[in-house]
């Protein structure tokens, strides 16, 4: 039997490590930093796109370096194209494009029953019903490329653990992208 303190470190040290970033890339070659990165959410919902541009675009500046989301100058209407990505990169005058994409979503009901009976086995008709919570794990592909010689210099893959809602997941990934771009001296950030 694992005594209750070692199960509630466990459960504490997994909440705390939750979100993961691994680096699947990095150019030995590059050896500089990008002063400016246009933002790429590729997704076919605008809204979401423009929710994760704007919130990772606000974490690389919250740090002092400079991010621009596309939708601004590429729009959210068409279909996103190299040439339209690179002219708006050229445009806001970014050194380096990121673009991301999700990969994989995985939804959780840890609260759902999935019958009649186990519905009635689980809420009493006298109290009051606990709410169905929805956790969503989301893995996401982000690439950096620079804008002269559109080569990728940067490749990472960031998972999002156990997040209650898109928000949160949203602002994890802008955080841990951020996180990982100053760890590995892509950018120079306060």
């Amino acid at each position: 039997m694992v005594p209750a303190a070692l199960l509630a470190g466990l459960l504490f040290a997994r909440a705390a490590a939750a979100d993961e970033v691994v680096k699947t890339y990095q150019d030995p070659a590059f050896n500089a930093t990008v002063a400016k990165i246009l933002v790429v959410g590729v997704h076919d919902d605008f809204g979401i796109r423009g929710q994760f541009e704007n919130a990772f675009a606000r974490a690389l500046r919250a740090v002092g370096a400079g991010g621009e989301p596309s939708l601004y100058s590429v729009g959210g209407v068409d279909e996103l194209t190299p040439e339209k990505v690179v002219a708006a990169a050229r445009r806001a005058q970014a050194d380096a494009v990121m673009v991301t994409r999700v990969v994989d979503v995985q939804t959780e009901n840890p609260g759902a029953t999935k019958t009649v009976t186990e519905y009635f086995q689980a809420y009493s008709k006298y109290g009051d019903p606990l709410p169905v919570s929805t956790t969503y794990t989301v893995r996401i592909r982000s690439d950096l490329y620079l804008v002269e010689n559109q080569a990728r210099i940067w490749a990472v893959e960031s998972t999002e653990f156990e997040k209650p809602d898109l928000f949160s997941v949203v602002e994890g990934i802008a955080q841990a992208l951020t996180a990982q771009l100053r760890e590995d001296g892509l950018i120079d950030a306060k």
